[in-house]
């Protein structure tokens, strides 16, 4: 059984993406990951550092981001809204539901996503 991987920024991240990326790599990887996750809803296990969607990051850099110290506070801000509820491992669809609950639908997402580059993207949605 395939062991599901995920920093919790790439949470909300996934529930947002549409094909577009750092490169090619980068991109076929996160929608290979967010077709399983949707698909499976497996166990996810939350972790700090490089995740399942960073191993075709041109920005990774061994088990870290080049960009670390903004990803971690993505990462915080993320785990403050809904990891309390959840834990350190839950099923996807608890998971997007928390996110959805805590998150988008709470009206936090430009606090949790910050000056991310990508917030265009999720804020058109």
């Amino acid at each position: 059984m395939q062991k599901y991987l995920i920093r919790p920024h790439h949470m909300l991240c996934l529930q947002f993406f549409e094909g577009k990326g750092y490169s090619d790599g980068f991109v076929d990887n996160m929608m290979k990951v967010k077709n399983l996750l949707e698909k499976e809803n497996p166990m996810v296990d939350l972790v700090n550092g490089a995740d399942m969607i960073c191993e075709k990051c041109p920005h990774r850099c061994g088990n870290v981001c080049k960009n670390e110290d903004s990803v971690c506070v993505h990462d915080k801000r993320v785990y403050d809204q809904i990891i309390e509820e959840i834990g350190q491992q839950a099923h996807w669809s608890e998971i997007t539901e928390k996110i959805h609950n805590n998150i988008i639908n709470a009206g936090t997402m430009k606090e949790t996503c910050g000056a991310c580059q990508w917030s265009d993207i999720c804020f058109k949605k």
